[in-house]
């Protein structure tokens, strides 16, 4: 019964990982139409950002499905079950630029709730490789949303 029990909380917690996992896709998908369509004097600069962050989250979307196999349960595939699942939606980006970075913190900020109920129900678990993948997400996240909510406020106290 025990280890009924717990093969349940581990397909939770894979469940809950599918999620991070389809909003991740979509993310990605969000973050590399702003880096081909982003316009206006940050161009350069911005294009860069989006880059770096489309790589970033492909490596992530790659560890999570890893991770979820690791725990012995099947990652989400299907495109259509990803924009399902995605606690994130796609987006129509038109290239201006304070959208784009907006969005992003958004997405961002999303992704980082569904880490930290993982993180959460890792700990119950007893699963400290999952708490510690997503707490690293997290605080790589934190980060970002910080530099680029400093972008958006336009004002410099030099």
């Amino acid at each position: 019964m025990k280890e009924e029990k717990h093969k349940a909380s581990i397909s939770g917690l894979a469940g809950k990982l599918n999620v991070l996992l389809s909003t991740y896709q979509v993310a990605y998908n969000n973050i590399r139409s702003a880096h081909w369509m982003i316009k206006g004097e940050n161009f350069f600069e911005l294009h860069k950002v989006f880059e770096t962050e489309y790589n970033d989250a492909a490596l992530k979307v790659d560890e999570i499905a890893e991770r979820i196999l690791t725990l012995g349960e099947k990652p989400i595939q299907m495109l259509s079950e990803m924009l399902e699942k995605s606690k994130v939606k796609d987006n129509n980006i038109a290239g201006d630029q304070e959208k784009c970075v907006s969005l992003l913190i958004s997405d961002f900020k999303i992704l980082g709730e569904i880490e930290k109920e993982i993180v959460d129900l890792a700990d119950q678990l007893g699963d400290v490789v999952t708490a510690d993948l997503m707490t690293r997400y997290m605080g790589q996240q934190q980060k970002k949303t910080w530099m680029l909510s400093q972008f958006l406020s336009k004002k410099s106290s030099i």
